[in-house]
């Protein structure tokens, strides 16, 4: 008597290679469904627009804009009337030493802080015209020059001289006490529109953010909703996919109802819907003897 080989039934083998087959399929069609949802996804990612209305944004920056020209203008104009300033307060020491070098008849000293002075003056920077400011009086100034002559044409040593030079010293100083005043309460007015115009830039900039912040928050939001229903439609085609499977099981057996059992090989039929002799002509092979009792 001939001991049966141990192994896979060709039964079993058949079974296995029909799931095997259905499982490969199923995934081919998820991978390519999946990509489907994916290049949509990209789409509609990429037509997303930001909810803030552009057209107020750029009005907003383009004020931003006019404010930061402005603040520059006057922030140049605020450090050229400090550097005036440094120059009318040297001018101012000049005069007080020609003062006192009139007293002491000192032609020399008055000739010095003479030359000095006129070297500030070359020194001045008249500044350019600007409604929020005063004209001070330097470009009059410098166009004007310096009413002051020499120690020789005064004469310094005699009490006429003394007397005439005393006088153009002290229209000067006049003068430039004037220009002074106007050029410090300009460069006061130059800080405070700096700090005014600071706040408004700040607050316009605050509002911006605001308003970006919004945007990409928005934008985060609608991404994730996208993503998300993405994930979801993907998630009920593959559960359809496995229930569809299931119907077709279902469908084949409603079909093919099993037949009566009146032996083992109709047990046989009924499992897998082929008579041993159709199993073993489909593997190729001759039809084994129990084909005979088929």
């Amino acid at each position: 008597m001939t001991t049966p080989l141990s192994g896979p039934t060709p039964f079993a083998v058949l079974q296995s290679i029909s799931q095997a087959t259905a499982s490969m399929t199923q995934s081919q069609q998820l991978a390519n469904i999946a990509q489907d949802l994916q290049n949509q996804l990209n789409r509609q990612l990429a037509a997303l627009q930001p909810p803030t209305d552009q057209v107020s944004i750029n009005l907003s920056q383009n004020r931003i804009n006019a404010l930061q020209a402005q603040q520059k203008t006057v922030s140049s104009l605020e450090t050229q009337f400090g550097n005036n300033g440094n120059v009318l307060s040297d001018m101012s020491n000049q005069l007080n030493l020609m003062a006192q070098a009139v007293t002491n008849s000192d032609g020399t000293a008055f000739d010095n802080a003479l030359s000095a002075l006129n070297t500030d003056l070359t020194d001045l920077t008249p500044p350019s015209w600007n409604v929020l400011f005063q004209s001070d009086g330097i470009a009059q100034l410098k166009t004007n020059g310096i009413n002051i002559q020499s120690s020789a044409t005064y004469d310094l040593t005699t009490p006429a001289g003394q007397a005439a030079a005393t006088a153009d010293v002290t229209a000067v100083q006049n003068q430039l006490q004037t220009i002074i005043t106007l050029n410090g309460g300009n460069q006061t007015v130059a800080a405070s529109q700096i700090t005014a115009l600071n706040g408004q830039i700040n607050a316009l900039q605050s509002l911006q953010l605001q308003q970006q912040t919004a945007q990409s928050q928005a934008i985060a939001q609608q991404t994730a909703q996208l993503q998300a229903n993405m994930q979801n439609q993907l998630h009920l085609i593959e559960l359809s996919l496995g229930q569809a499977n299931q119907l077709s099981t279902a469908l084949s057996a409603a079909l093919n109802p099993p037949k009566p059992i009146n032996s083992v090989f109709g047990a046989l039929v009924n499992s897998v819907g082929l008579t041993a002799a159709g199993v073993e002509t489909q593997l190729g092979q001759n039809p084994a003897i129990l084909s005979l009792f088929a």
